[in-house]
């Protein structure tokens, strides 16, 4: 769920593309579907073991010892939103730049971000609403983040840098023991694809 480029909760039940996926995919097996919400990755992973059946999570290789991951069907990319008085216009000044850049905790692109070594502090927060609210009250420079996300609703006194610092490929994801099902939804997805 804290994903918003690609689920979101209406007043009738969801919206997104995970959503529409989830649904062709559910008349494919002829099947109902039962929404079961996690507020983000690492919330699914520790779940029940047959607590779900197919989930929609960024691809991350260290996963891959318990979920089997479809073809991707859709990237997006991770960036800041700065300070308006921060005069950076790449995300490679923030990574160098002694900036206090706040990230959530469990998102995709934490581990990515982690792994750039910024010179300056990683502020982690719960949950990227979160995050945002404590940017908004003025703690750290940047804000790590999707740039769907970033960008609606805008951000007063800060702009979103043009590039990013990582591209992040969604995908379903199975428990491993399911991966049988994995052609089928590749085939759904390559049929959506098409159309």
């Amino acid at each position: 769920m804290n994903n918003t480029a690609l689920v979101q909760r209406t007043d009738d039940g969801y919206s997104g593309p995970s959503i529409q996926i989830a649904d062709r995919i559910g008349a494919e097996m002829d099947r109902p579907l039962i929404f079961i919400e996690h507020p983000n990755a690492q919330s699914v992973l520790q779940a029940e073991p047959n607590g779900w059946d197919i989930a929609f999570l960024a691809i991350d290789p260290s996963r891959t010892d318990r979920i089997a991951f479809s073809d991707p069907y859709h990237s997006l990319e991770a960036t800041f939103a700065v300070r308006d008085g921060l005069k950076h216009w790449s995300c490679d000044e923030v990574l160098q730049g002694d900036h206090t850049i706040i990230c959530a905790t469990g998102a995709a692109y934490q581990a990515r971000l982690s792994a750039l070594a910024p010179k300056g502090p990683i502020v982690l927060a719960t949950s990227p609403d979160e995050a945002r609210e404590r940017f908004l009250s003025g703690e750290g420079q940047a804000l790590a983040g999707i740039r769907e996300a970033l960008e609606a609703p805008k951000i007063p006194g800060a702009h979103i840098l043009a590039d990013s610092f990582a591209h992040i490929q969604q995908a379903v994801a199975v428990p491993i023991g399911n991966s049988a099902q994995m052609a089928m939804i590749n085939r759904v997805l390559r049929r959506r694809g098409a159309s």
